[in-house]
C-alpha cells in the first residue's frame, strides 16, 4: 500500500511507514506530509508503526521549492494547507493507538525534528543530525515543535535550540533527552524493530491505554503550540524576510556541486 511521497509495509502486527522522497532528502511538500498522516491512520490495525526516511535522510523539513509558493499565497490559504497537510501528521501520529517509533536515520530538520520528537519513541542512527533550523528562515517552527522540543529537552535547552537553529548530532541529541537510544546506522532498523518487541510483550489494551495517558497529559500544550503556528506561520510565510532567505538558500542550493 502507498500514499503520495510515502511506502507502507505490514509484518503482522508491525507496520514500517518510509517517507519515500530520496531525491529531496525526504522533504516534504503538502502531498507528502498529507501522505504521512494518510500512512499512519492506514496503519491503525497495527500495535507498533516504524517511521524512518528512504534513502540518506530522515526528514529534511519542508521541501524549499512548496513553502516558496506559500510566500506568494493568501496568509489565510497557507493556514488551511498548514493545518490539513504538515500539523495533521503529527495529530495522526498522537491519536493512533499504535506506539510510533522514530527511526532516524541522517538529517530530521524542522519539520522532519518535529515528526520525530512526535513519535512515541526514537531511536537515532549514528548519522542523525536534528535541528530546529526554522529561525534561519524567518520562521517558527510551525508542526508543533516549540513545545515538543521544550517537553523533551526543557525550556533553558530548548530556547537555544529555537533561537541558534543548532543542528544536533545523535550524541547532543540523546544527552537533551530528545532520543532514546543511538545505535550504529547498519543496525537501525534491527533496532527499532527489537525496541517495538519490547514494547509488544504487554498487553495490547495496556500499551494503548498508557499512549493515551502519555497524549492526555500534553493534549492541551500540543494543540496550542499547534493553534499558535497556524495564526502566525502564515504571516510569517508571507514576509519580505522569509522571501529573502529562501532566494538565498536557493542560491545556496545552486552553487553546490551536483
Amino acid at each position: 500500500m502507498t500514499e503520495p511521497g510515502v511506502l507502507i509495509e505490514r509484518d503482522g502486527d508491525v507496520a514500517t511507514v518510509t517517507i519515500d522522497r530520496p531525491d529531496r532528502a525526504n522533504a516534504l511538500d503538502s502531498q507528502a506530509a498529507s501522505g504521512i498522516a494518510g500512512a499512519i491512520e492506514a496503519a491503525s490495525g497495527a500495535r507498533a508503526i516504524i517511521l524512518t526516511g528512504s534513502g540518506r535522510a530522515f526528514c529534511a523539513g519542508g521541501d524549499l521549492d512548496e513553502i516558496e509558493r506559500w510566500s506568494v499565497m493568501k496568509p489565510e490559504d497557507v493556514g488551511a494547507e498548514l493545518y490539513g497537510s504538515f500539523q495533521s501528521m503529527i495529530r495522526a501520529v498522537r491519536a493512533s493507538e499504535a506506539v510510533v517509533v522514530a527511526a532516524i536515520n541522517g538529517a530530521a530538520v524542522g519539520a522532519g525534528m518535529d515528526l520525530a520528537l512526535a513519535c512515541d519513541l526514537r531511536v537515532a542512527a549514528r548519522s542523525a543530525k536534528l535541528g530546529q533550523v526554522w529561525v534561519g528562515l524567518g520562521l517558527i517552527p510551525g508542526t508543533g515543535g516549540a513545545y515538543l522540543t521544550l517537553a523533551l529537552a526543557g525550556p533553558t535547552r530548548a530556547a537555544e535550540l529555537l533561537l541558534t537553529g543548532e543542528i544536533l548530532s545523535a550524541d547532543d541529541a540523546l544527552e537533551c533527552g530528545l532520543v532514546n537510544e543511538i545505535v550504529p546506522d547498519e543496525e537501525l532498523m534491527d533496532r527499532a524493530r527489537a525496541l517495538v518487541a519490547r514494547v509488544l510483550r504487554h498487553p495490547r489494551d495496556g500499551v494503548i491505554a498508557n499512549k493515551r495517558a502519555i497524549v492526555a497529559a500534553s493534549r492541551d500544550a500540543v494543540e496550542a503550540a499547534l493553534a499558535h503556528a497556524a495564526a502566525i506561520q502564515p504571516l510569517r510565510f508571507t514576509s519580505d524576510e522569509f522571501r529573502r532567505a529562501v532566494a538565498a538558500a536557493k542560491r545556496r542550493r545552486s552553487a553546490r556541486p551536483s
